[in-house]
């Protein structure tokens, strides 16, 4: 098999990540951590510049992914494969949000929106699964909101897809454990990235919109720096459990309130927080 160029003697020792979505923030992060550990890392972007590799990064390749062009993603996981004889793990961190009123949403508007967040997953997904079947071996994390469990007010589109995701990775854990291969969920409240969502609104809602805007800034706890939560995918991507979920610290007493208070308590107090 062609190399492209370089040498790679020991590359079928040494474990390989796929990091979809890695210019910045959070994926950039996670290059970093599970770099800093030995591993050789692919790291997709629509601009392979934006990594600004160096000569002596033999163990960092930058290529093109776009979701919005499929056979894109079929190239990128080929020209990993390629360059790096196999894909170990693959981190699925590419997310859009979308909030505001469901009735002023435009159709293409939330086409766009899941193509980017459920149907993208998929797609790189699918793409790596048959080496991983192949080898017996691999594992897929997918990089998610606890809004996933936890829906909000005006957040409908990114509850949904992160809810997608929750589904999507329980039922797919089933289907791929015969062929070795692990499905593993990384779910965090908030991440100091820098992440805004693209409000849309509407009169008749535009109090409650600018409402929830101004809470959403003034009570926010302090997010996580990217690298803890880089740290946690790492951990859920090689850890021999078998174990689904793993969650960052600002996550877990959520999820607890959630499962622990009846439905109309719990929304009254979320409808209070994010509405008052």
């Amino acid at each position: 098999m062609k190399q492209n160029g370089s040498v790679f003697p020991d590359r079928q020792r040494r474990r390989v990540a796929l990091v979809a979505g890695a210019s910045k923030g959070l994926g950039k992060a996670t290059v970093d951590y599970f770099r800093s550990r030995g591993w050789s890392v692919a790291a997709t972007v629509r601009d392979p510049l934006n990594l600004r590799l160096e000569r002596s990064d033999s163990d960092l390749f930058g290529v093109r992914l776009d979701f919005s062009d499929h056979e894109s993603v079929r190239n990128a996981v080929a020209e990993v494969e390629e360059r790096f004889g196999h894909i170990d793990v693959l981190v699925n961190n590419v997310g859009t949000g979308h909030a505001g009123p469901l009735e002023a949403m435009e159709i293409p508007t939330l086409q766009k929106h899941f193509e980017t967040n459920v149907l993208g997953a998929i797609l790189v997904a699918q793409a790596v699964l048959p080496g991983m079947r192949l080898r017996h071996a691999g594992t897929i994390v997918n990089v998610i909101s606890i809004a996933g469990q936890l829906g909000m007010p005006f957040m409908a589109p990114y509850t949904a897809a992160n809810s997608a995701l929750e589904g999507l990775a329980e039922s797919w854990s089933y289907e791929l454990a015969p062929f070795g291969i692990k499905v593993r969920l990384v779910e965090s409240a908030g991440i100091r990235i820098g992440f805004q969502h693209e409000w849309t609104s509407v009169a008749p809602y535009e109090r409650d919109v600018s409402a929830i805007r101004q809470n959403m800034t003034e009570m926010a706890p302090e997010p996580l720096l990217p690298e803890k939560v880089a740290s946690v995918i790492y951990r859920a991507a090689v850890t021999p459990r078998s174990k689904l979920r793993f969650r960052t610290d600002d996550a877990y007493a959520l999820i607890l309130i959630k499962s622990l208070l009846p439905d109309s308590i719990g929304q009254a107090l979320l409808r209070r927080m994010f509405l008052k």
